[in-house]
């Protein structure tokens, strides 16, 4: 399984989403698209000058360099400050994004004069890797289990008492055959819980993520802010090869889902001519990698041409959405406490051609109909009393309202007062194989 991730104001940021196409180079360069919403953030070279980001979420291109950039982030008393971005790695003269050499996306926490790290993560794609979302993440949080760490030594008590921060954005580029990254930038903070939290059980039940009968078409998104929304059913998606696509479903406090992907059987409706992996990743509120297992695998998995002939399903699950998940002390992507929030749970779907058989042209490619099953199960409920009034259960991330800022309920809630909270440090660095 994957290694450790995740984790204001009250007047409300919102970020009118703002799409901007990402550049193209050649003839296959159209696929595997990623267009980040939210407003345009420009990025600091100089270390002590990052432009402060509030709660919610923003937009930006890193050029093909590996140059350090800046923005600034807060967090006040009691809060959990969560911090994530995601990347898309491509090259400009392959349309499927595998290719000599690699890409990776780097960010790292600091106290606002630098001078102390509080958390640091990396992801990488190399040449054999099945394309995919770079995501990274670091956050500050006063529990203390595999999720956050408190092994600072001697820079803990700065990071522990600090309420402004300076994050470091950088790629890592290996070839010169990289075009442009578009990234996305997410800043929650979630509001002090006032009394005790009580930690759910570190077991979670299997959901089922089989197929079900698909009577409705959906179409995807081409990025989180604009994730097409399903609601519990199945769909029929016209899935073209390298469009990568985004879906998002809503899930309030008690409320857990499992979301499936059924490729057809080879030679019935779609009978490819080359090999293709299927890749699918699942995203928090917070735009953390946060993925249960469900059928198959949820990566890596490959859509035959020549045998293996039946149907692919891949699939995946959530824990339900309970705040004491946080506080589970388990460690890797698949554990439950990246279930704690309520909010839009984002899934990402890739198909590209495997890296071991040839990458046709677009015009020689084509696009087949799979099934996506959507199920959601529980109770809505008011979740934990925190120390701001909450959004009533079901209104989370703006459900049913104005979509211009549907990723962060944090950035709503809490007017940042500056204390003493705990330290939240991940240090990950994934390759997709």
């Amino acid at each position: 399984m994957g290694n450790s991730r995740v984790a204001a104001s009250l007047t409300a940021l919102t970020c009118a989403a703002a799409f901007a196409a990402a550049p193209a180079y050649g003839e296959d360069a159209a696929t595997n698209t990623f267009v980040p919403g939210g407003h345009a953030v420009e990025l600091s070279l100089a270390s002590g000058q990052g432009t402060p980001l509030a709660p919610g979420l923003y937009s930006a291109t890193l050029p093909v360099d590996a140059t350090s950039r800046y923005v600034e982030v807060k967090r006040g008393e009691g809060e959990r400050l969560s911090v994530s971005i995601n990347g898309s790695a491509s090259w400009k003269d392959n349309a499927w994004s595998v290719d000599s050499g690699s890409q990776g996306l780097q960010l790292t926490l600091t106290t606002a004069d630098g001078a102390t790290t509080c958390g640091s993560d990396s992801d990488s794609l190399t040449s054999s890797g099945t394309p995919g979302l770079l995501a990274t993440h670091v956050d500050i949080d006063e529990a203390k289990t595999a999720r956050t760490s408190s092994s600072l030594g001697s820079g803990a008590d700065a990071c522990l008492a600090a309420t402004s921060y300076r994050l470091e954005i950088k790629r890592t580029i290996d070839g010169d055959n990289a075009t442009p990254m578009p990234v996305q930038i997410a800043v929650k903070r979630t509001p002090r819980v006032n009394g005790t939290v009580k930690v759910p059980a570190g077991e979670v039940p299997d959901m089922t993520t089989q197929a079900l009968e698909a009577s409705t078409t959906a179409t995807a998104g081409d990025g989180s802010a604009n994730a097409t929304i399903l609601r519990p059913g199945g769909y029929t998606v016209k899935t073209p090869i390298g469009r990568r696509m985004f879906f998002r479903v809503h899930l309030s406090w008690g409320q857990r889902m499992s979301f499936g992907w059924q490729a057809p059987k080879n030679g019935t409706t779609y009978n490819p001519s080359q090999d293709l992996n299927l890749s699918m990743q699942m995203f928090n509120p917070s735009l953390v990698s946060a993925t249960l297992s469900g059928a198959g695998t949820s990566s890596g998995y490959l859509f035959e041409s020549s045998s293996d002939s039946g149907s692919k399903d891949l699939g995946v699950y959530t824990a339900p959405i309970d705040y004491g998940n946080a506080n589970v002390d388990s460690s890797g992507s698949d554990a439950p406490q990246w279930h704690s929030d309520p909010g839009w749970y984002y899934v990402v779907l890739d198909v590209t051609p495997s890296s071991s058989t040839p990458k046709p042209k677009l015009q020689d490619s084509s696009e087949f109909d799979s099934v996506l099953s959507v199920r959601v199960t529980g109770t809505p409920n008011a979740g934990p009393s925190m120390a701001v009034q909450q959004p009533e259960p079901g209104n989370v991330s703006g459900v049913g309202k104005s979509s211009a800022n549907p990723l962060l309920w944090g950035g709503a809630l809490v007017l940042g007062i500056g204390a003493v909270v705990g330290l939240g440090y991940v240090l990950r660095r994934r390759e997709n194989h």
